[in-house]
């Protein structure tokens, strides 16, 4: 069934979407605590040297001045020093080295060194960042400067590969573990969706079910009251009475017949269309043109725009109906003394048709339009029942639409509400 179905792809899209977000903020989380763990491990090193003038003390306790660093991260063994690959520059406030001390790595020339320190000032009295990471080939160095009384800066620059490997790699790793969890609760959740919509689905089969049980029982006392009031007036002639009677039997007979469709509607789908090549434009002139007289009874103006030969492949029963509920909607709700304009065209963008229905609706301007394609729903609060109608029409239009794959949405302005259809 077309409507269970699309009720089925929401509920799934709803609750991926939920884990989406719910995987996606959790891994976010914690990458990003992983990467700042990392960071303040790096500039714990960093400031540890920068306070002992450029060189590794034997010993680096835990650095507790960060919420991300561990005060136990650091082996304090004698290797310790070793293991750090870094070099420090001593820069004079002209910009000429003093001191260089490239002993503890092997990736840095003398002249490298002079020159990394050098634009690594230059970039910092620009951006006023003391700290920071950049890459040399496939490796990440981290550096940090310490200004100094005298005018100098003291450049300590480390080998951060390794740091920042094993953060991309926990990153890269922790993204297919959330890919795969993903996965896994789609597949989980897709075998048990049925499960989790068949009360709805039950309910909405209880509904379809009474209506259509309900319209059967209806009609038959229905043209039994007919059938008396049209007896009555053969009898005693035709009187205000059963003029009434015949008026609201007619009203409850196309309600019925609108109720049993809506619920129909529903369980088509695309494969019950009988698809031909429709003259849409003959299509819409015939439903125009049967509604010229009602339009002219009710002193309402109705006026067609409707381009020649507009061919489209689609049910022809459906489209007259769809034609057919819009037309009849707007003679029917059109203001006292307004006019209706019936337009068809081809559409600018590929080979699709654009069908224009409006009507003058003077009291339109603050109205919820969506609402229109609710079922039952009215926009005359009142019920006035001058104007029969069921707020069923609307809501078939939109069904029709969908299953011919079109889009329908209704627009104000100038004083004239437009509903547009647009197929192919």
């Amino acid at each position: 069934m077309n409507m269970i179905k699309r009720l089925r792809r929401k509920f799934l899209i709803m609750a991926v979407i939920g884990v989406l977000v719910v995987v996606g903020g959790a891994l976010g989380l914690i990458n990003a605590i992983a990467y700042m763990r990392m960071n303040a491990q790096v500039m714990s090193v960093l400031t540890y040297i920068i306070h002992n003038d450029g060189a590794v003390p034997q010993k680096i306790g835990g650095d507790d001045s960060s919420f991300f660093s561990d005060p136990s991260w650091t082996e304090e063994t004698p290797e310790f020093a070793y293991q750090i690959r870094f070099f420090s520059v001593l820069v004079n406030g002209s910009g000429y080295a003093e001191h260089i001390d490239i002993q503890h790595i092997a990736a840095f020339s003398q002249p490298e060194a002079i020159e990394y320190a050098r634009t690594t000032v230059e970039e910092s009295r620009e951006t006023g960042q003391k700290q920071g990471f950049f890459k040399k080939g496939r490796a990440t160095y981290a550096y940090m400067i310490k200004p100094n009384d005298d005018g100098s800066f003291l450049i300590v620059i480390m080998d951060a590969t390794r740091d920042a490997a094993a953060v991309t790699s926990f990153m890269r790793y922790s993204a297919w573990f959330g890919f795969g969890c993903i996965v896994v609760y789609i597949l989980i959740l897709a075998g048990l969706c049925n499960i989790a919509i068949r009360p709805f689905v039950q309910n909405m089969e209880n509904q379809k079910r009474f209506i259509t049980n309900a319209g059967h029982e209806l009609k038959t006392p229905i043209a039994i009251i007919s059938a008396n009031a049209e007896a009555i007036e053969m009898l005693n002639g035709q009187s205000q009475w059963t003029d009434s009677i015949l008026k609201q039997v007619r009203r409850l007979s196309n309600l019925i017949q609108d109720l049993i469709m809506l619920s129909k509607m529903g369980e088509r789908s695309q494969v019950d269309l009988v698809i031909t090549d429709v003259n849409f434009s003959e299509t819409v002139k015939t439903v125009a043109d049967s509604f010229q007289q009602l339009a002219i009874d009710a002193e309402k103006t109705l006026t067609t725009a409707i381009a020649d030969n507009v061919m489209l492949k689609g049910d022809s029963k459906c489209l007259y109906e769809l034609v057919n509920i819009l037309v009849d909607n707007a003679v029917k709700y059109c203001d006292d003394g307004g006019s209706i304009e019936v337009a068809l065209r081809r559409s600018r963008l590929g080979n699709g048709v654009v069908l224009d229905v409006s009507n003058t609706y003077v009291d339109g301007a603050n109205v919820d339009y969506s609402r229109f394609f609710e079922r039952f729903y009215r926009g005359d609060v009142s019920h006035n029942s001058q104007k029969a109608g069921y707020g069923i029409g609307l809501s078939m239009a939109e069904e029709l639409t969908k299953l011919m794959g079109g889009k329908i949405f209704a627009t104000y302005k100038g004083q004239r509400i437009t509903f547009t259809v647009r197929l192919g």
